[in-house]
């Protein structure tokens, strides 16, 4: 009885109304609803107020949905423990990642699913801040994002470090150069992050010394996707990593090169976790695995 509610409350709390919490549980609103009532009923308490535009939660559900995801989360680290005693490996895992992280995981995980077909595997994908968040929040176990913030709460258990450089299609004039001038890319115009992605803040650094003033005159897009395809579709030149663009210069369409300006700040992929959180068997398989690929990438170090 108890799990069932548990599933229940924890998605009507993300869906924000019961009516998105039955069309992703594929379960009908009046179960949802009856659950939601005999709790409230058992507790003595209202657990939601119902508004026009939703669900939002009272104190008493604001402490209740706290336990309940504890109680699933420990539940599930349970099991898996139990799995793992019998050998079987099996098990669910969450892992949040940056967008630019996107092409590194897709390589490591073809020899993680080889060695552990019986773990599922769930990725999100979002921004370096809503990355974080997931993981102080305890919504995954384990991260990869971009320059995360100095906090207590997080562990950072490696780090790759990347610089960034012109990203351009394979013939452009600036493709065969060993280094670049970052006023040369400006003369082809800039393809670049917005403020939502973590690393802008360098390149309007690199622009204020280099050009002087704000940023201007550019593409700008919130997709490390949408900016690649924008490069690869006319003559202007992006602004990213080389781990942003690690397939496309596999099969020749981009090219990566460094900028001839000293001092540019760092931009470092860390794997992290939540300080002091017990991880499931299947996140500590997959942590020790992307700590190993990142570790025989060359690049970075032991967090």
């Amino acid at each position: 009885m108890f799990s069932r509610f548990a599933v229940y409350f924890d998605e009507v709390v993300r869906s924000g109304s019961i009516r998105r919490a039955s069309e992703r549980l594929h379960i009908s609103p009046s179960a949802i609803d009856r659950h939601m009532l005999l709790m409230e009923e058992k507790l003595g308490v209202r657990l939601f107020e119902r508004l026009p535009q939703g669900l939002r939660l009272t104190a008493a559900g604001e402490v209740l949905i706290t336990y309940v995801r504890r109680w699933r989360r420990e539940l599930g680290h349970a099991m898996a423990q139990i799995d793992d005693l019998t050998g079987l490996r099996r098990g669910e895992v969450t892992l949040a990642i940056a967008e630019g992280a996107i092409d590194f995981v897709a390589g490591a995980m073809t020899a993680f699913r080889d060695q552990y077909p019986g773990i599922d595997l769930n990725f999100i994908v979002a921004g370096a801040q809503v990355v974080g968040d997931s993981v102080l929040e305890g919504q995954v176990e384990i991260a990869l994002t971009f320059n995360p913030p100095d906090v207590l709460g997080f562990r950072v258990e490696r780090t790759m470090v990347y610089q960034l450089g012109a990203v351009v299609k394979s013939d452009h004039p600036l493709a065969g150069r060993a280094e670049v001038a970052f006023a040369d890319c400006v003369e082809y115009g800039l393809v670049l992050p917005d403020e939502t992605l973590s690393y802008r803040q360098v390149i309007d650094s690199v622009w204020a010394k280099t050009i002087g003033g704000r940023t201007r005159g550019t593409i700008q897009a919130n997709s490390i996707g949408l900016l690649k395809a924008l490069v690869q579709s006319g003559p202007g030149v992006g602004l990213l990593t080389r781990l942003d663009v690690t397939g496309e210069m596999a099969d020749g369409r981009l090219a990566f090169v460094p900028l001839a300006e000293p001092n540019i700040p760092l931009s470092v992929l860390s794997l992290i976790t939540a300080s002091g959180r017990t991880l499931s068997v299947p996140a500590s398989l997959l942590l020790n695995h992307l700590a190993q690929v990142m570790r025989e990438s060359g690049v970075g170090g032991a967090g």
